[in-house]
């Protein structure tokens, strides 16, 4: 590949902006841009900031005023080339003075995917596509994962003692981690567009489900059920947007917004319909079971307290068709991270292939 290192840096800045447009740019990715003048200095730089929003290149070149004649356009996405809520991006970079694109990767959505690297090339525009692709793909790795799967991305997340119990054996689970932990998942939801919890969990702790400290975005709450609950749990009656999954076959009707499933990979394709790409599941063994079961969990967090709950404690996952080391389900990319007295694992599940 044929870049500079001010191009290279304008992309790792690029990056960095893509960054600030989550959770609020989805079902659109998120996308960074930087405008380096004829003579490589930056001159202008945006990120898409909300679906429906003026896209980051555009708003790159609008603010590079008029210093655009030879300019190089860094962008993490090849610029689109069809028509959404907003024009196609090519035809504003054709038209601009840019005469050198360098993009992280082409753009996945059948819509685009090449065609707008195929434009700018007809215009005149050189382009460059791969520089830092690995990272452009990681940084949107929920929203590739949505137009591969049509479901939601799911982060599961669990909370467990040291000998991998959910709760003691009362059932009570609260605080099982300390406040380290508590505030990391604070910030997980609020970078999530739904928290999921089982109906067995909203009877018994009543969750408000809330972002603490964290309070610029408020994910919608998705209770998963196949039995009435009581209307006057806090999460129907906060005034915040709350949805109950309704397994079929049940014929409760919930208060307010409600929708049927067959299965769990039907609920998070009907998620997926919502908007709702990145669900952070907070349920209990039965659920994190039937998802890691089903295949279904995308990322898995385990909060790991020091505490022992014994023999009479509720494990932290039912039968997982394990019959030997060799059909365990592995993590892969693992990140550890202690919080406070606690330990924090996360990884990519590794699904058996039988």
């Amino acid at each position: 590949m044929n870049v500079t290192s001010g191009e290279r840096k304008a992309m790792l800045r690029a990056l960095r902006l893509a960054r600030e447009g989550w959770p609020s740019v989805f079902p659109n990715p998120m996308v960074g841009a930087v405008v380096l003048d004829s003579d490589g200095n930056p001159v202008g730089e945006a990120h898409h900031e909300c679906c429906g929003g003026r896209h980051a290149e555009v708003m790159a070149i609008d603010r590079a005023e008029g210093r655009l004649d030879g300019a190089t356009l860094v962008v993490t996405l090849e610029p689109c080339a069809h028509q959404g809520k907003t024009p196609p991006c090519v035809e504003t970079v054709a038209a601009s003075g840019v005469k050198r694109v360098v993009a992280a990767m082409v753009d996945p959505d059948p819509r685009v995917s090449g065609r707008g690297v195929t434009y700018l090339k007809e215009h005149g525009i050189h382009v460059e596509v791969g520089l830092f692709e690995e990272q452009a793909r990681d940084l949107n790795r929920v929203w590739v994962h949505c137009m591969s799967t049509r479901r939601s991305f799911l982060h599961l997340k669990m909370a467990v003692s040291l000998d991998g119990r959910a709760a003691a054996s009362d059932g009570s689970s609260r605080w099982i981690t300390g406040a380290a932990s508590r505030e990391r998942v604070h910030e997980m939801r609020s970078r999530a567009h739904a928290v999921m919890v089982g109906g067995g969990t909203a009877l018994r702790d009543n969750p408000t489900l809330s972002t603490g400290k964290y309070s610029g975005h408020r994910p919608v709450r998705v209770i998963v059920t196949e039995h009435a609950l009581p209307e006057d749990l806090t999460v129907y009656k906060d005034g915040n947007r709350t949805i109950t999954a309704i397994s079929a076959g049940c014929d409760w009707a919930p208060p307010g917004e409600a929708i049927v499933f067959n299965d769990l990979a039907h609920l998070l394709q009907l998620t997926l319909s919502l908007d709702l790409g990145l669900v952070l599941c907070e349920g209990g063994p039965g659920i994190a079971t039937a998802l890691v079961n089903e295949g279904l969990v995308d990322r898995i967090s385990v909060f790991t307290a020091p505490k022992l709950l014994g023999g009479g404690g509720i494990p932290v996952f039912r039968d997982l068709w394990v019959t030997d080391i060799g059909s365990a389900v592995n993590l892969e990319n693992t990140v550890v991270e202690v919080l406070g007295e606690d330990t924090l694992v996360e990884g990519k599940l590794v699904y058996r292939s039988y």
